[in-house]
This record gives structure tokens, sequence and C-alpha cells, in this order.
């Protein structure tokens, strides 16, 4: 009899709509009130859960992220400290340690956020350190350190080349001081946009600013010079290049400027001009040189890392990192033009930008391990702030 009376209820309680709390129905319920932005319903969801399911890192985490999003970051710390206390999988406790530092941003607690953000630069999951990067480089652009920011975003390209956040990101920061890249501002945020999902904030800020650019560009483009005789430039030129080839730097100088000047359109004309100025240790003339032929190919790679060169040599720390930025957005693999800007930055007392492009160099250079241990002490010894 007690037995058909339980049955009768539990018939009743389902014909009523009450069904049993499972840790299935509990999870889902979480997930559709997070997503729906009830945090207080999801929070409740959770705490249930763990009732019901026992302690469980995935659902402290869980729990805290719903409690960050509610602003209640003392409860978030309790559970994320109650997740990390269960000895979850290295996985999972990477993303509570981000979830830590997104905290940490919200209580303002910066510096703390960075730390935490850098300690997971080395997470084994390509999204979370895709992830980590930009948020790391956010906080470095708004501390006024473009180029630390500026080598995580390349970094983030180099995994990932189609992560529209990363490309978002690198062409507003192309948009600041000191980077100012306006062709690679208008080149991310066209990647970004066909990337980024109908409907956010991010993609109307990206047609925006790219629409915007656009005009800009437009307006400020630059003429290059009309052609002129190319026939007496091409003689001239091959005559600069048989006296380099006979080290006849004087003569390979002359003949060189002569066929820069016979036709000014000629980029090639250009280039060996600087090279035999430099070679000269005529820098003034050099850089002016190169100036004429990155009026002709503005993404010259040869042309800007070059006239970096000669400008750093020249202590001209400035000059030689604009030269050079616009080189890195064509070649972000390249490594010595990494190592460049990592000089630079030193060269500039900006000891913690450099160690982010050391680092960066490091990931794309193949050195003996004497050279990347020596290279890889210097790095450490630079301060992270």
């Amino acid at each position: 009899m007690r037995v058909l009376m339980s049955l009768s209820w539990v018939i009743v309680a389902l014909l009523a709509g009450c069904s049993p709390e499972t840790p299935e129905r509990l999870s889902v319920r979480a997930e559709e009130a997070y997503a729906s932005g009830q945090w207080a319903k999801a929070i409740a969801a959770y705490e249930r859960l763990l009732e019901v399911s026992g302690e469980d890192p995935v659902t402290y985490r869980n729990l805290a992220q719903a409690a960050c999003r509610a602003q209640d970051f003392e409860y978030a710390k309790t559970m994320l400290a109650k997740a990390l206390a269960l000895n979850p999988s290295e996985a999972e406790a990477e993303r509570c340690h981000e979830l830590q530092g997104m905290v940490q941003e919200e209580e303002k607690d910066l510096a703390g956020a960075a730390k935490t953000y850098r300690a997971l630069l080395k997470a084994k999951d390509v999204t979370l350190r895709v992830r980590v990067r930009s948020r790391l480089a956010r906080l470095y652009a708004d501390q006024g350190r473009s180029d630390g920011a500026f080598a995580l975003l390349l970094a983030s390209v180099n995994e990932r080349p189609t992560d529209a956040t990363t490309l978002y990101n690198l062409g507003k920061l192309c948009l600041r001081e000191p980077i100012n890249l306006r062709r690679a501002a208008l080149d991310y945020l066209r990647q970004a946009e066909r990337l980024l999902p109908e409907g956010t904030r991010q993609l109307k800020d990206a047609r925006n600013y790219a629409s915007r650019l656009e005009a800009n560009l437009t307006r400020l483009r630059q003429v290059p010079p009309a052609t002129g005789d190319a026939a007496a430039s091409a003689a001239a030129l091959r005559l600069a290049r048989e006296a380099k080839a006979r080290r006849r730097w004087k003569s390979a100088e002359e003949f060189a400027e002569r066929a820069a000047k016979a036709d000014p359109a000629s980029f090639d004309a250009a280039l060996e001009w600087g090279r035999t100025c430099a070679q000269n240790g005529h820098r003034e003339s050099a850089l002016r040189a190169y100036d004429a032929a990155l009026v002709l190919r503005q993404d010259s790679v040869p042309a800007r890392a070059e006239a970096a060169q000669l400008a750093y040599d020249a202590k001209d720390y400035d000059a030689a990192a604009g030269y050079l930025r616009p080189a890195l957005v064509v070649e972000p693999k390249n490594p010595s033009l990494a190592d460049l800007m990592a000089r630079i930055l030193y060269s500039q007392r900006r000891h913690a930008d450099a160690r982010v492009w050391g680092g960066y160099y490091l990931g794309l250079a193949t050195l003996e391990p004497k050279a990347e241990a020596a290279y890889r002490k210097w790095v450490e010894s630079l301060p992270e702030e």
C-alpha cells in the first residue's frame, strides 16, 4: 500500500510539473539563466547543483563566472579558490586563473591582473593563449605601452591568423600613438569585419573605423613622382651595381644617385642609392634615399629594415622604431626585425616592452643552445613592469 501511495505522489508531482532536480536539469537551468543574463538565477542553480552533485571545480568556476557578472567579486574569488583547492586538471586550472585575472581587472588591481595573465602566456590551450594576450595587450595599451601590446597581438596573429578579436584589437591599436599605422589599421579592421559576428558592437566599430580610415587615407594619399628618363636611370643603376661589385663605393654612390635623379619613380634606383650612401657612411643622404624609396613602396620590408638599422646606429631610436613598425606588420614572423625592435626599445630605456619583444623574438628564432640561453638570460633580466 505504501509503495502504491508513493508512486501516486510521484505521478501527481510529475503531472503538476514538479520534476525531480537532476544534475542534468540543474545544469541546463543554470546555463540558460547565464545565457539570458539572469545572474542571480544562474548563481542559485549552480549552488543547487553543488548540493545535488557534490563539489566540482567546473561548477565552482561557472558559479564564480556568474558571480563576477553580478559584480559580486568577493564571492567569485571564494568560489575560484574552492575550485583550485580541488586540484583540477591543468586546463581547468588555467581557466580558473584567467577568471581570477578578470576579477582583478574589475577590482582595478591592474598590476595583479597583468601578472596573472603573463603566467598564462605559456598555457597549452592556443585559444586561451590568444584570449589572454588580448586581455594583456589591452592593459598595456591603456598604460601607454603600445609596443608591448603590439608584440603580444602579433604573436596571436602568428598562432591564430583568423581570430577576429585579435585582428580588431590590432586595428584599434594601430590607430594609437606611438604606432599610428593607418594602412595597417585599415587592413586589420577589414579582416575583422569579415570574421566578427553580425550584431556585435565590435563589428559596428570595425565598420565605422574602416570607413573613416578609407576616406582619410584617400585624402592624405601621397602622389608618387612622375616617371623620368627610365632608360638613363637603368643604365646608371647598372653602372652603380658594377662599381659596387668591384667595391668601388664612391663611384657606386655617384652612379646610384644619378640613377635616382634620372627617374624619381624608380624604386630600385632609390633603394640602391640608399644602400651605397649607407655603405659610405653618409647616413643623412641614405635616409633621404630610403624615404624616397618608401614613397614608392610603403610596404617594402628591406627599405624599412635597412633605414631602421641606420637610424638605430645613429641613436635616433624614435625614427628607427617608426621605420620598423610597418615592416613588422608585413613580416610579423621575421625574427631579425623582432630582435631589432627589442634592441631599439631597450636603448630607449623602455625595458618592460623590450622584454616583451625579446620574448617574441625567442618564439620566432632558431638559435644554437648557447646563444638562446644567453639571449633568454638577457630577456629575463629585464623588468616586467
